[in-house]
Protein backbone atom coordinates (compact mmCIF):
# COMPACT_ATOMS: atom_id res chain seq x y z
CA UNK A 1 0.00 0.00 0.00
CA UNK A 2 1.65 3.15 -0.70
CA UNK A 3 2.41 5.41 2.51
CA UNK A 4 3.64 8.53 0.78
CA UNK A 5 2.74 10.79 -1.60
CA UNK A 6 4.83 11.20 -4.53
CA UNK A 7 8.37 13.13 -4.61
CA UNK A 8 10.40 14.32 -7.43
CA UNK A 9 13.74 12.12 -7.82
CA UNK A 10 15.15 13.70 -11.26
CA UNK A 11 13.84 16.03 -13.53
CA UNK A 12 14.42 15.32 -17.42
CA UNK A 13 13.22 18.36 -19.28
CA UNK A 14 9.37 18.13 -19.53
CA UNK A 15 9.09 14.85 -17.83
CA UNK A 16 9.67 14.30 -13.96
CA UNK A 17 10.64 10.98 -12.30
CA UNK A 18 8.48 10.40 -9.30
CA UNK A 19 8.76 8.30 -6.53
CA UNK A 20 5.72 6.81 -4.16
CA UNK A 21 6.78 4.90 -0.93
CA UNK A 22 4.84 1.95 -0.13
CA UNK A 23 4.88 0.03 2.72
CA UNK A 24 7.24 -3.21 2.41
CA UNK A 25 9.23 -3.82 -0.72
CA UNK A 26 7.48 -6.28 -3.21
CA UNK A 27 8.10 -10.05 -3.61
CA UNK A 28 8.94 -10.87 -7.55
CA UNK A 29 5.28 -12.75 -7.74
CA UNK A 30 3.54 -9.06 -6.44
CA UNK A 31 5.56 -7.37 -8.97
CA UNK A 32 4.87 -9.97 -11.68
CA UNK A 33 0.50 -9.58 -11.11
CA UNK A 34 1.54 -5.85 -10.96
CA UNK A 35 2.49 -5.69 -14.11
CA UNK A 36 -0.49 -7.83 -15.63
CA UNK A 37 -2.98 -5.36 -14.16
CA UNK A 38 -5.01 -4.33 -17.51
CA UNK A 39 -6.96 -1.41 -16.17
CA UNK A 40 -4.79 1.98 -17.76
CA UNK A 41 -4.36 4.67 -19.75
CA UNK A 42 -1.99 4.95 -23.29
CA UNK A 43 0.21 7.22 -20.70
CA UNK A 44 -0.24 5.41 -17.34
CA UNK A 45 0.66 1.46 -17.45
CA UNK A 46 1.77 -0.55 -15.19
CA UNK A 47 4.95 -1.84 -17.25
CA UNK A 48 5.93 1.80 -17.54
CA UNK A 49 6.72 1.71 -13.64
CA UNK A 50 9.76 0.25 -11.86
CA UNK A 51 10.52 -1.19 -8.18
CA UNK A 52 13.05 0.18 -6.54
CA UNK A 53 13.49 -1.23 -3.01
CA UNK A 54 9.61 -0.16 -0.79
CA UNK A 55 9.15 2.76 -4.00
CA UNK A 56 7.47 2.69 -7.16
CA UNK A 57 9.27 4.93 -9.61
CA UNK A 58 7.50 6.26 -12.76
CA UNK A 59 8.57 9.08 -15.28
CA UNK A 60 5.50 11.75 -15.35
CA UNK A 61 4.63 15.84 -16.70
CA UNK A 62 2.97 17.32 -13.53
CA UNK A 63 -0.32 17.66 -15.53
CA UNK A 64 -0.95 13.86 -15.27
CA UNK A 65 0.59 13.28 -12.40
CA UNK A 66 -2.66 12.60 -10.05
CA UNK A 67 -3.91 10.20 -12.65
CA UNK A 68 -1.04 8.28 -12.10
CA UNK A 69 -1.27 8.02 -7.76
CA UNK A 70 -4.81 7.26 -8.89
CA UNK A 71 -3.65 4.22 -11.13
CA UNK A 72 -1.16 3.33 -8.70
CA UNK A 73 -3.66 3.07 -6.28
CA UNK A 74 -6.10 1.38 -8.30
CA UNK A 75 -2.97 -1.02 -9.10
CA UNK A 76 -1.65 -2.02 -5.99
CA UNK A 77 -5.24 -2.74 -4.11
CA UNK A 78 -5.91 -5.39 -7.53
CA UNK A 79 -2.24 -6.65 -7.16
CA UNK A 80 -2.78 -7.34 -3.55
CA UNK A 81 -5.71 -9.47 -4.24
CA UNK A 82 -4.87 -11.00 -7.24
CA UNK A 83 -1.83 -12.35 -4.99
CA UNK A 84 -4.06 -13.33 -2.01
CA UNK A 85 -5.99 -15.16 -4.15
CA UNK A 86 -2.81 -16.67 -5.93
CA UNK A 87 -1.50 -18.07 -2.24
CA UNK A 88 -5.13 -19.42 -1.44
CA UNK A 89 -5.82 -21.44 -4.52
CA UNK A 90 -2.10 -22.63 -4.01
CA UNK A 91 -3.21 -23.60 -0.21
CA UNK A 92 -6.17 -25.49 -1.60
CA UNK A 93 -4.47 -27.10 -3.74
CA UNK A 94 -1.73 -28.67 -1.05
CA UNK A 95 -4.63 -29.36 1.46
CA UNK A 96 -5.96 -31.56 -1.65
CA UNK A 97 -2.76 -32.70 -2.03
CA UNK A 98 -2.40 -33.68 1.15
CA UNK A 99 -5.67 -35.58 1.30
CA UNK A 100 -5.05 -37.59 -1.64
CA UNK A 101 -1.79 -38.82 -0.20
CA UNK A 102 -3.35 -39.39 3.67
CA UNK A 103 -6.20 -41.26 1.23
CA UNK A 104 -3.60 -43.21 -0.60
CA UNK A 105 -1.30 -44.21 2.70
CA UNK A 106 -5.00 -45.14 4.31
CA UNK A 107 -5.65 -47.59 1.60
CA UNK A 108 -1.86 -49.54 1.58
CA UNK A 109 -2.41 -49.72 5.34
CA UNK A 110 -6.11 -51.36 5.76
CA UNK A 111 -4.84 -53.55 2.33
CA UNK A 112 -1.35 -54.77 4.53
CA UNK A 113 -4.05 -54.95 7.25
CA UNK A 114 -6.33 -57.20 5.59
Amino acid sequence: MRVSGPMAVDNLGFQTVWRVSISERPTPEWIQHFGQQHDATMLCKPTLVSFHRAGILFTSDAARLSTWVKYLDKWTRATNVSVAAAHEKRRQEALAQSAVWKGLVADADADADG
